[in-house]
């Protein structure tokens, strides 16, 4: 490198600057960020600090980690140790080789979302404090580098397949990190890929998640790999960055301190059941004899499970008195039936024959498969009848960061409504012993899933034909007994429906 080329380590203040901050990051942050860190922050940026350090961060929300995480990456990036520039600056060793960093993540939304959001406005606040370094950082979509090594000198943002691990291979310098995002979701043979380039002694490892899985490297750095890494909890209850009424508010959103969700969103610790079966069997229970008391007029729902073919599985109708939406929704069962060898014409005119007379009544029915006879002969019936689809992603942007599905978005709520004393069960242990298995886990996005049923089968578990006409009642709307207008709009809706799909011609065609 010829000494007349004008880069950063011609600048002198380029050596104040690196020996002020090399190995510092803590005061590195608290000089050049615009917010005071808080003691979580600090406890975690003395630790990521350390050279060699291995550091696992199990965190809630807003505790500030993905803040710190930016900073890091600045810090990374432009302070490298000044006896390095130093020899680097007078052509005694190659400047590329000492300062590289990797930020991965499960996929590319992850990393964009996450910490490499948040290099943007650490990087601002930096410039801001030491106006001369502009322009001798710059960040792309993929990048973010020095300007006059872009090659060599960086961070970089990049994900790998479990299929090709080899993706995120290659990285080596004097300098370098390893910052895995949600890191519970990344597989094994990744992770075994990137600690393979951490050989240099000077090397971070960083990994910061959720902890959304009990299995994996990030949970063992918790579990028999403790010895090896210094492991944080960011409890958001403990966090100076978030009020108790936002703390109250998730206790609601979430389902209390027993929730998975709660456990692992907002006190940043593994749950007491990550994995496993959703509902305990003293629950259910307990909600055959709770009494449900209607504050608001009631409405008819029977809900539908219709067989996937005569002596497979068993068709079920459970009907309901229900009342209120959302958190507010109680539901008392009035009965629930089971056929075990009808087809789905004569289980519908048994159903009909049996409540089809019920006022106002409304028909919550499985839309998928078999479903589909069904739904059809009850409007030709004249009743009201909604389509339920488990497998559609749950309605709102906020529920669809939650459920995988409309399926595990039900069985949860469900579970919720048990917990408060909103639902009541019918007799029986059958109902029982298939609510007590439901198995269901949290995935990478911290997203609830629910086995489906082909797996279910293949771990010997029978189909839950009685407990999904539970859960449907989450999925259904509701007329109230005495709605005289709103049942006469059904009405009107039911007829249209009709007449788009021909049924009123082909009957006046019979008629004639």
């Amino acid at each position: 490198m010829a000494k007349s080329r004008k880069t950063i380590l011609n600048d002198p203040r380029y050596w104040d600057f690196c020996y002020r901050y090399h190995n510092n990051l803590v005061k590195f942050v608290c000089e050049a960020s615009s917010q005071r860190p808080t003691w979580q922050q600090m406890d975690i940026m003395y630790a990521m600090q350390e050279p060699g350090c291995k550091v696992a961060i199990a965190s809630g929300h807003g505790t500030g980690k993905s803040h710190i995480g930016g900073f890091y990456a600045c810090w990374h990036l432009m302070v490298v140790d000044p006896e390095l520039a130093f020899k680097a600056h007078h052509g005694h060793i190659d400047p590329t080789l000492f300062s590289q960093m990797l930020i991965t993540a499960n996929n590319m939304g992850q990393v964009r979302t996450g910490i490499w959001k948040y290099i943007d406005p650490a990087h601002f606040q930096v410039e801001n404090k030491f106006p001369w370094l502009r322009g001798h950082y710059l960040k792309t979509t993929q990048k973010f580098f020095s300007r006059d090594y872009k090659d060599s000198w960086f961070v970089l943002s990049k994900t790998a397949s479990k299929h090709k691990p080899e993706g995120v291979a290659g990285q080596h310098a004097e300098q370098y990190t390893v910052l895995i995002d949600e890191a519970s979701g990344v597989e094994d043979v990744i992770h075994d890929v990137l600690e393979g380039a951490l050989t240099q002694a000077g090397n971070r490892h960083i990994m910061i998640s959720q902890p959304t899985r009990n299995v994996g490297r990030f949970a063992e750095a918790f579990g028999v790999l403790k010895p090896l890494y210094r492991t944080f909890n960011l409890n958001a209850e403990e966090s100076p960055l978030v009020t108790m009424k936002w703390v109250g508010e998730m206790l609601v959103k979430y389902g209390g301190h027993h929730s998975p969700e709660y456990q692992i969103k907002v006190l940043g610790r593994l749950p007491d059941n990550l994995s496993g079966y959703l509902i305990p069997k003293s629950w259910l229970e307990q909600s055959q004899s709770v009494v449900i008391e209607h504050k608001e007029s009631w409405g008819w729902v029977a809900t539908v499970d219709v067989a996937e073919g005569v002596h497979r599985d068993s068709s079920v109708y459970t009907l309901w008195k229900v009342s209120g939406y959302g958190p507010e929704r109680v539901a008392d069962v009035v009965k629930q039936v089971e056929y075990l060898e009808l087809d789905e014409l004569k289980f519908t005119r048994e159903m009909w024959a049996d409540i089809g007379g019920l006022p106002n009544i409304t028909f919550g029915v499985d839309g998928d498969g078999p479903g589909r006879t069904v739904i059809l002969t009850l409007e030709e019936f004249g009743a009201n009848v909604e389509r339920i689809h488990w497998g559609l992603p749950p309605h709102t942007d906020a529920d669809k960061k939650r459920y995988r599905n409309q399926r595990a978005y039900a069985s949860v709520k469900t579970r919720e409504a048990i917990f408060t004393n909103r639902r009541r069960l019918p007799p029986g242990k059958k109902v029982v012993e298939q609510g007590c298995k439901i198995p269901y886990k949290i995935d990478e996005a911290g997203r609830y899933v629910i086995m489906g049923k082909d797996q279910m089968k293949n771990e010997g578990i029978k189909s839950p034909d009685l407990f999904d006409t539970i859960c449907f009642i989450e999925l259904v709307d509701y007329v109230p007994v005495g709605d005289v207008e709103r049942e006469e709009q059904n009405d009107l809706i039911q007829a249209a429906i009709r007449a788009l799909n021909g049924e009123d011609v082909e009957q006046k065609k019979s008629a004639a």
